[in-house]
């Protein structure tokens, strides 16, 4: 297995922390950005898990060449595929679900069923179905390959389910759902099935090569999340201050070269680059020396600007009007 393209912490991931250290405990919308953190961190590592199986492959199934967490454009919009395997006689796309509790898969009515039970409280949430995702996700990158003038030959695809513990069943179609879906340990099974199933050879080192390039050329990961409009959350809302490594109390001061805790006294010289981080990811991609200011509580502009100077951060701009890119 030749990992080209590996897998890294969504910008979703990242934003949603941020958020749950920079939001208000009182805030009526951060139980729901913790549980959709919650679920993305949980996909992230069932994904991550697919590597473990995919390892276990025999070497009998040939070399193969593997692209994790990728976005293409396609027509007005883009496609997302989570790991794409690349065979000298196949294409085989992974479609990742790291959910708990009771799973039914219902292809008659296109939806997915989760039944589990939460704080005592017995839950069911209802979801598009994945089988049609994944096989969406199939045809539009035949599609997008047919546009650069490959043709892609035999394709596969497979909705992978990565909680050992989740229960399957089924309530309709049950052949489909049968050959469709299967757990991360029965991975291994299936493509061997795959590659008895196709075993003319499309696709060399070397071609494979030059497609892995252009794929990852062409991807366009997630560079906005849009708060307001996502969770209700404006620049007003995130609170300001330099927030303890030790506790997590927001509002160190700064003393004698360093940031103190005015709670457990912990001292970091280095803790307004975590707020820096925190910035960028909620407010913008740049800053000013009064903004940066305004979110640390610092009142002498020189020991701002020499803070961010220190920070070894690009700028533009003379020193009254400097912007520094985060």
């Amino acid at each position: 297995m030749i990992i080209l393209k590996e897998r890294e912490m969504s910008l979703k991931i990242k934003v949603l922390e941020a958020l749950s250290r920079r939001l208000p405990a009182s805030h009526h919308m951060l139980p729901r950005i913790n549980s959709d953190l919650g679920k993305n961190i949980a996909g992230f590592k069932g994904e991550e898990s697919l590597n473990y199986y995919l390892e276990l492959l025999p070497d009998e199934e040939g070399e193969f060449y593997v692209l994790q967490d990728i976005r293409l454009p396609f027509k007005e919009h883009h496609f997302q595929i989570d790991t794409l395997l690349i065979f000298p006689t196949l294409f085989l796309i992974l479609d990742a679900k790291y959910m708990k509790g009771t799973l039914e898969f219902d292809p008659a009515f296109q939806q997915l069923i989760q039944k589990f039970t939460e704080n005592e409280v017995d839950k069911t949430i209802t979801y598009s179905d994945p089988i049609i995702q994944v096989q969406n996700q199939l045809t539009k990158f035949k599609s997008w390959l047919k546009d650069y003038k490959i043709q892609p030959g035999p394709c596969e695809s497979l909705v992978v389910i990565a909680n050992s513990r989740a229960e399957i069943k089924c309530i309709s179609h049950p052949n489909l759902v049968k050959n469709m879906v299967v757990r991360n340990s029965g991975v291994e099974a299936k493509v061997t099935d795959f590659t008895k199933k196709h075993t003319k050879e499309t696709w060399d080192a070397k071609n494979v090569r030059k497609l892995s390039s252009l794929i990852i050329k062409k991807n366009e990961p997630v560079t906005f999340i849009d708060l307001e409009k996502d969770y209700g959350v404006t620049s007003d809302c995130i609170l300001k201050g330099v927030q303890c490594q030790k506790c997590h109390h927001i509002g160190c001061e700064k003393a004698f070269g360093t940031w103190l805790c005015q709670k457990c006294h912990h001292t970091c010289k280095e803790a307004h680059l975590h707020l820096l981080k925190d910035y960028k990811l909620l407010i913008g991609p740049t800053i000013t020396v009064s903004e940066f200011q305004k979110i640390t509580g610092i009142k002498n502009e020189r020991t701002a600007r020499r803070l961010l100077l220190s920070s070894g951060l690009s700028y533009s701009g003379n020193t009254s009007k400097r912007v520094y890119f985060l």
